[in-house]
């Protein structure tokens, strides 16, 4: 059955391609926009309707999703030339579902407001997999009102959806999130590492250790690949470090010290220095290895 809302969408990567396949098989009318014209083509295949620009993405929409990597890329499809301001309607939601610098998020929500338009900040985590399988986590913040219109466009895509408060408090959300994961995912590596060089067998300490206080989401899922030696991006390294950046970044301004994340992002910068960034973030076990001259895989 056919939806009421025209969708936008800007950003068809490795999450934004899927993403906006899920709202047309849910019967929305999709309107697309990528850098890379192949993206274009493959999203039209599907049944979307293609566009030369963010604006013109606008123009056709009546909720208008951007899911680009960084703060200057939601900058350039939302307030740069050509973009979503130069077509969005008033009356209209925009909804940045990247994970960005949450003053920017603001900032670009203040000039939609001017041409009365409302900004939900929505990023997702769940990583690829989670995008394909529409089980992403959605943080939001932003106007209730815009939220509550726009849940059943979110829900399409994730599996839960939580309204953290007003504008920025979903790309604040968002990076605490990432410092939770990162944390996990360093202490996944120092532990493979050790226990390896140690002489433990690394499937059956996995195993074991799944069991117990030290189990975690990073440690069931990668744990095995990282043994097996696959590091297929499901989140790129680079990404990672991204959200590092923008984490200490905000702890900055909110004066609270966030000592460890500072040091796992240094870490994921030796790995993107490494030639690595696009490699899976669980490649940050590649460092520790190289740090302890021992190799903690199968």
């Amino acid at each position: 059955m056919a939806r009421n809302e025209r969708i936008g969408f800007v950003g068809l990567g490795i999450m934004g391609q899927p993403m906006s396949g899920h709202l047309m098989a849910a019967g929305y009318e999709v309107s697309v926009y990528d850098l890379r014209r192949e993206s274009i083509e493959i999203a039209a295949e599907h049944g979307a309707t293609p566009c030369a620009s963010p604006a013109e993405v606008a123009s056709l929409s009546d909720v208008t999703i951007t899911m680009v990597p960084d703060s200057p890329d939601v900058e350039a499809a939302i307030a740069g030339e050509g973009g979503v301001l130069d077509g969005v309607q008033r009356g209209s939601v925009v909804i940045d579902m990247s994970t960005i610098d949450p003053s920017t998020g603001q900032r670009l929500g203040e000039r939609l407001a001017e041409q009365g338009v409302y900004l939900l900040d929505a990023p997702v985590t769940g990583g690829s997999v989670g995008a394909q399988n529409a089980t992403l986590s959605i943080f939001v913040g932003g106007d209730r009102e815009a939220f509550d219109r726009c849940l059943p466009v979110l829900e399409v895509m994730g599996g839960s959806v939580m309204y953290m408060g007003g504008p920025g408090m979903g790309h604040t959300a968002k990076l605490a999130n990432q410092i939770l994961g990162a944390t996990a995912m360093a202490g996944v590596a120092e532990a493979f590492v050790l226990a390896k060089k140690a002489g433990l067998d690394l499937e059956a300490f996995c195993q074991a250790a799944t069991q117990g206080a030290g189990d975690s989401w990073h440690l069931r899922t990668l744990g095995p690949k990282i043994i097996a030696g696959e590091f297929e991006p499901g989140f790129m390294a680079k990404h990672m470090r991204k959200d590092m950046r923008l984490a200490a970044q905000a702890a900055i301004d909110l004066d609270s010290p966030v000592p460890v994340t500072g040091i796992i992002g240094q870490l994921y910068g030796a790995l993107s220095a490494s030639g690595l960034g696009e490699e899976g973030h669980h490649a940050l076990i590649k460092v520790i290895e190289q740090m302890a001259q021992a190799r903690a895989r199968n």
